[in-house]
């Protein structure tokens, strides 16, 4: 006779998930020809979906939040040139978002490239650079995105 199987609460489920590190490095970004410094920079290697996370984020004056995240699967090899209009099949995401009082949007980065210069694992390092541009915004407005970045967990 087997023994039923105990559900996890979540708090405990949420222990299974990998837990984001905070980045260090370079994360040069331009929104749209406008620099913009992201303050916050996180890493994840979720080897259960088997893709890494690179999230950064910038707070205007802590009304308006923006974020640029970029996922790619862990066999991403380096030098590698990613096409994001092949987002389907590729497995490589990279979307922007916007978040303020008065709007909220996330958009993919649907068309352009992403270059993988490094990517090293245990302690995460990542470097590349990104060149793409966004589907439309709820104004129907697209962006563009030039990021260098170069960050180690």
């Amino acid at each position: 006779m087997t023994v039923p199987a105990q559900q996890l609460s979540p708090e405990q489920k949420k222990l299974l998930y990998p837990k984001p590190l905070t980045a260090t490095g370079t994360f040069n970004a331009t929104i749209d020809a406008i620099p913009v410094h992201f303050q916050t920079l996180t890493l994840v290697h979720d080897r259960d979906a088997a893709i890494y996370r690179l999230v950064a984020r910038h707070a205007d004056h802590a009304v308006t939040v923006k974020k640029i995240t970029i996922e790619l699967p862990d066999i991403i090899r380096e030098a590698q040139v990613i096409d994001l209009s092949k987002w389907q099949s590729n497995k490589v995401n990279v979307w922007y978002a916007v978040k303020s009082p008065t709007i909220h949007y996330v958009v993919r980065c649907s068309t352009g490239t992403l270059i993988i210069n490094g990517l090293e694992g245990g302690i995460i390092k990542i470097s590349g650079t990104l060149d793409g541009t966004t589907d439309e915004d709820v104004n129907g407005n697209t962006h563009t995105l030039e990021v260098n970045f170069d960050v180690t967990s």
